[in-house]
Formats: C-alpha cells, structure tokens, sequence
C-alpha cells in the first residue's frame, strides 16, 4: 500500500447523548447523526479489552459495534462508494476529527473497527488516524534526509526487557550500516539514508541536549501512566537512576517546536485522553506542534511492542507513509500474538498533518492525487519530442507555424479548465470543512459557550479557503465579474471573526447566511462552466493539425525515435479529444436525470402524484443511458427501474417510494462515477498544458 484518500469523519455534540457526524471521502459527502454505543454487552466487550482478556469474536462483535455506531444510511452509501474509486495501491485514511473537549469520543477504541464485508480495516486496505482540531498551522510532516532517528528508554520498574527492542529497531534500520562514532549511519534496501541515536537511559536533562541537535523521529521505551491530578505522565529516570515522572504538560513543554516530525511511544496508556485532553500525553505532544504521534492507548505485551517496532521502523526505512508503517506494524503483531489477542489494535495514530508521507518532496515525492495517465504522459512526451524537432529542422517548424492558432486556442482554455476546476474544489472545502462544521457549532450556542473556541479552527479554515479563491479569482482569464461572489465569502469571514471576538450570534447567523448564499448557488454554476470550458476544446482540430506535420515527416529524415514518440502522442492526443467528448455528453445526460430525480424526490413524501406524472419521461431519458452496456452497474440499475415501473403500474404508494429511493441511489451513485471520471480528465488536460506551452514559446522565439 503506497497511498491514501482521506476519508474525514468529523464528529460534534449534538444534545444529550447525541452527535452529528458528516463524512467526505472521495465517494462523496453526507451527514446524520449517531448515539455512542451503551448497552451492556458492549460495555462488557470494552471491559474485557481493556483486560487484554478477548478472543475472536469478541474483538469481531466489538469491532462491529463501532463500525455501525459510524457507518449508517447515507455515510455507509459515501464510504461504500469511496472504497469502490480506490486503485490497487490505494487505501481510505479514516480520519476521526473530533473536538479535543468530547473526551467520551476519543476514549472509543476506533482501531478495531470491523467492516462486516472486509475485516478489521486497520489490519486491511485503511488507516485509523485520530485528527485533533487546533488554531495553529497545521504542520508538515515533511523532513530533510538523511533522516535523524533518537531512540531511548528509561530502565525503571517494574523490569522490562527495553533493550530487546532497541535492538531490534537498531537491526530494522540497520540493514547495509556503517557506525561512524555513537550514531549508526544506515541506507535501507533502496539506499534511504537513516542516522540512529541510542540512549538507553534518558533523563529529562539528556533529552533536553539531544533536541538541540536536531532529530526528526522520537522513540521512547518505558512506562506511563498518570499522577494523582490526572496527567499522563511518562517515566524517565533522575540522575540516580531512580523512576522520575514527566508530565504531559513539562514533556509538551520540552518538545514544543523542537523539529520533531513523529513521536513513537512504546508506553502504556501514553494515548489515553484524561478528563483535560491536552493534559495526556499524545495530544498535548500535537499541541506542541509536533505533526504525527503513535502511543498505545492500553498495556501491551513486551513481544507484541517488539514486532510492531520492529516491522514499523523498517517499513519507515523504505520511505513508506506513516499509515502503511503502522499497518505493516500491526500485521507483524497479529502475526505473533493472532487475531483472538488485541495487540495489533493498541497502536493509535494522532496527527494534524496532511499526509503521511516524512520524507521532503524532491527525494521521496508524495503520490499525487491524480496520478498522470498514460494518456497525458505520452502526449507529454509527443509534445517534448516535436520541440526537439522543431529545433531541429525549420521545414517542421513552418509546418506548426500554420497551426499556431489552434495551439493558442487548446492552451488558453486548458488554463481555463484549470481555473475553473481550481474554484469546484475550494468550493467543496467552503462546504466541508468551513460551513457544515460551523452550522453543527452554531446548534450548541448559546447553551454551550465552548462552542465559540471550536468555531475559531473553522475561522481559520476559512480564511485559508478565501485567500486561495482570492488568487484564482485575479487570474486573467477569468472574465470580469465572473468570481465577484468571492466578495460575499471575503464579507462573510470578517463577519465570522467579529462574531466570534464579541461572542455575537447575530453575526455569526450572517456570517453563514452568506456563505450558505455562495454554496446555493456556484458550485452548480461552476460545475456547468467547467464542463462547457471542456466542451469548447478544439484538441481534435489540433490533433489533425499535428497528423498533417508527421505525413512530411518522412521526407525530412530525422531522428525516428523522436518522430515515434511525436505520432504516439498525436495518437494520445486524439484518444484524448475523443474520450473529452462522449465524457462531457455523458456527463450532461445523467445531470439532467439527476436533476429530475431531485425534483421528484423533493415532493415524494408529500405528493406521489409527482412520480406517477413524471416516471414515463424519466424512464425515457434515462434508458439510453444503461440500457445495451453488459457492465454490473446497468444490470442493476435495469433491475431497479424495472421494479420501480412495477410499483407505479401497480399504483402502491409504498413500494413507489421505495423502489424510487433505490433506483435513485443507483442513478446517483452512476451520475457520481462519471462525474469523477470527468475530473480526472480535467486533471489530465491539466497536465498537457505545460507541454503545449513550451510549444508556443519556441514558436515565439
């Protein structure tokens, strides 16, 4: 597993014993709310987990407790959907972003959560990651190599075997190693440099030296637990080898902005919240601006701390994510201790980074999220090649020459497609991340005046999102006025930040009354100009143009492996063009269906008339779009529509409403697929951009 797609579960107290939950993922985006599990059957699952005393299917039964506790109605459609977009190499990163104050939240084992279809996902295809909101920037995980590793552990009792594992880490990062003086300089298998440090007796005096030399990785073996004012604490040992107790505030303190990347704490209970979150030990290591953090959120067995150590350090070695680290981890533990005992699930990853990747972008560069296709990289390489021809004989020069109209037309609106699809995407963060959070936060007030602290991280969040649309918003080839509604967003941030300085729910009210305005109405309007702007491409006519070039290519006797890469990528280009097309009239087709369907939906609990009315023209418009096509989603949405007509012949109302809702979700799901596949496309017109650029410029020059 290479790379992840998030998958933001951002949970929020609702009323007594109720929260809102909203979850976005490349499937898409809902909400609804769930009540924590509290019958006694899972309070005696959670009671025996926390003894260590399970077997299978117990773990089994609580791990499905959790997953329906999330995972319901709509949020179960948008999960079942993103899994459905993951390649190969791909992985959901669950990312429970939940308040630091709901301490009941962070307490629920989410690690063991078992998918009835798959398994315990932390073991399988997805990362558990738990995301604490704070004001701050969020910081990077990103680190120069070579990459600095301090490994230490405390000897205090009762007696553990510390040493074991340090060797082992050693030996994970160890692999083709030389040792200049006290550090080991070490490469992995594709020659990853790595720097380990080992001080096998720390006290809060050495750690203090050791950070100002500049260490990315942090890994502590010991004990934890926590004193009688309820901090977590860490056990170091005082300058007479006797246990001296950290806690989670002076190690927050000691760590703060100290250029530590990831902290690993091999301690018990070192992730367990306490009553004040930022006073246990993970969190409040967050607050101290360091990005990742793994710790154990119950006692775990010597040998189970030892293999996942073990696997995760060598996995860190290769350059792998910190999710894939941690799942490789946790499979070497279940590896030793099985399935029936919980080790593997003890790990807990808390973070405020983007991705998990810890290596800086030139030597060990992040997974795009839209890898380059096939497509795109050979017209690329088309382009490149007829560049060096051009250079090289004046006959093909002259010959692009007389296209050059259609080259400056293909690139103009290719940066147009990008424009555009740059507003669709902050105007689906606008939604996500700044608006729905704010209106769950909005529900608390006035009763619950904490609720003001949280909506400071979504102000933030704003103003991040405003000042991106800022910026598209002065690009040129925008016309003028086209992006003035950024002026609402840019009212209603000011709006939101003077509500929350006075504690004003009048403003904080028209604050969101703007931005809900922005979100009525744009993201459709940019959704359709995106759409048109592709439409408008005349990619076919310049490949044409381009064919005409490479039939006077044979007379001139260049380079053939140049003149093999240019047809190959005027052949892309064409693929391309005509793929645009049957997308784009696709695409259009289902909008028009789905807008219907949203109409009739909008009136079926009130008037079923509406779909008895409206379902033979729908049928009609929505036939030729599946009807013919041998593929599993038009066979079942044949099935529904058959069911659906059925039901209306029938004239029942209930089983109308029920089969309209499943022969909706499947148009939905369908107009959903092909709405992305769309944006991919977008992203590989994106990339033939700069390309076709550098064209232009040797045409000028």
């Amino acid at each position: 597993m290479k790379s992840y797609l998030d998958f933001e579960i951002a949970i929020g107290a609702l009323d007594a014993g109720r929260y809102s939950v909203m979850a976005r993922g490349p499937g898409g985006e809902a909400s609804d709310s769930l009540v924590l599990p509290a019958d006694e059957t899972y309070g005696r699952l959670v009671e025996r987990l926390r003894r260590l005393d399970t077997d299978e299917a117990a773990l089994v039964q609580l791990g499905q407790t959790l997953f329906r506790t999330i995972f319901s109605g709509r949020i179960k459609e948008v999960y079942a959907r993103s899994q459905g977009t993951l390649e190969p190499d791909q992985g959901l990163r669950l990312r429970f972003n939940v308040p630091p104050d709901e301490v009941s939240l962070h307490a629920l084992p989410w690690e063991f959560i078992y998918d009835p279809d798959q398994g315990p996902l932390a073991l399988l295809s997805a990362s558990i990651v738990r995301y604490l909101p704070l004001q701050d920037k969020i910081p990077s995980l990103a680190a120069p190599l070579p990459l600095r590793v301090l490994l230490t552990s405390a000897q205090t009792p009762p007696p553990a075997e510390v040493e074991r594992e340090l060797n082992a880490v050693q030996e994970a990062l160890a692999a083709r190693s030389t040792v200049p003086g006290s550090a080991l300089q070490c490469q992995a298998a594709f020659r990853l440099p790595v720097e380990v440090t080992v001080e096998p007796r720390l006290t809060t005096a050495k750690l203090q030296r050791l950070l100002r030399e500049g260490y990315h990785v942090w890994h502590f073996v010991g004990h934890g637990g926590t004193d009688e004012s309820g901090s977590g604490t860490l056990l170091f040992e005082d300058a007479y080898g006797d246990p001296d107790p950290v806690s989670a505030l002076q190690l927050g303190v000691m760590l703060n902005r100290s250029g530590l990347r990831l902290v690993v704490l091999d301690a018990c209970g070192s992730a367990q919240l306490a009553t004040d979150p930022f006073r246990a030990i993970a969190p409040a290591l967050i607050r101290s601006h360091v990005p990742a953090v793994v710790a154990m959120q119950f006692q775990v067995p010597e040998e189970a701390t030892r293999a996942f150590a073990t696997e995760f350090y060598r996995a860190l070695a290769e350059g792998l994510p910190i999710d894939t680290c941690v799942t490789e981890g946790r499979r070497a533990v279940m590896n030793v201790t099985g399935l029936r005992r919980p080790d593997w699930g003890i790990p807990v990853i808390y973070t405020r980074a983007p991705d998990g990747r810890l290596f800086d972008p030139p030597l060990s560069p992040p997974v795009p999220v839209a890898p380059a296709s096939t497509t795109s990289t050979s017209i690329d390489r088309g382009l490149a090649a007829l560049g060096d021809l051009i250079e090289t004989a004046a006959d093909v020069r002259e010959d692009v020459i007389a296209f050059r109209a259609d080259f400056e037309a293909a690139s103009e609106q290719i940066a147009l497609v990008a424009d555009y699809k740059d507003i669709h995407d902050q105007l689906h963060s606008l939604q996500f991340h700044c608006y729905n959070p704010i209106v769950q936060e909005a529900r608390r007030l006035p009763d619950d005046e904490e609720a003001w602290e949280n909506l400071s991280n979504y102000e933030l969040t704003l103003q991040g999102i405003v000042a991106q649309l800022e910026e598209v918003a002065r690009r040129p080839r925008l016309a003028g006025g086209e992006a003035s509604w950024v002026a609402d967003l840019v009212t209603a941030r000011n709006e939101l930040a003077r509500a929350i300085d006075r504690f004003d729910l009048t403003g904080l009210k028209r604050a969101l009354r703007l931005l809900n305005r922005v979100l009525t109405i744009q993201p459709a309007q940019y959704n359709a100009r995106l759409n048109a702007a592709a439409r408008a491409l005349r990619l076919s006519a310049l490949a044409q143009g381009l064919s005409r070039v490479r039939e006077r290519l044979p007379a001139l006797h260049l380079d053939s492996a140049k003149v093999a890469e240019f047809e190959a990528g005027i052949a892309a280009l064409a693929d391309l063009s005509s793929r645009l097309t049957a997308l784009v009239n696709e695409h259009d087709a289902w909008q028009a269906v789905d807008l219907e369907l949203r109409r009739i939906e909008a009136a079926l609990d009130l008037d079923i008339g509406e779909l008895e009315l409206s379902w033979e023209d729908l049928r009609a418009r929505a036939e030729p779009l599946y009807t013919g096509i041998e593929e599993s989603w038009a066979t079942a949405l044949a099935n529904e529509a058959a069911r659906l007509d059925a039901a209306v012949s029938a004239g029942d109302p209930v089983k109308m409403r029920h089969f309209f809702r499943r022969y909706r979700r499947q148009a939905g799901d369908r107009f959903f697929r092909v709405d992305i596949e769309l944006k991919k496309l977008t992203d590989d017109l994106r990339r033939v951009g700069a390309p076709l650029a550098a064209v232009l410029r040797l045409l000028a020059g």
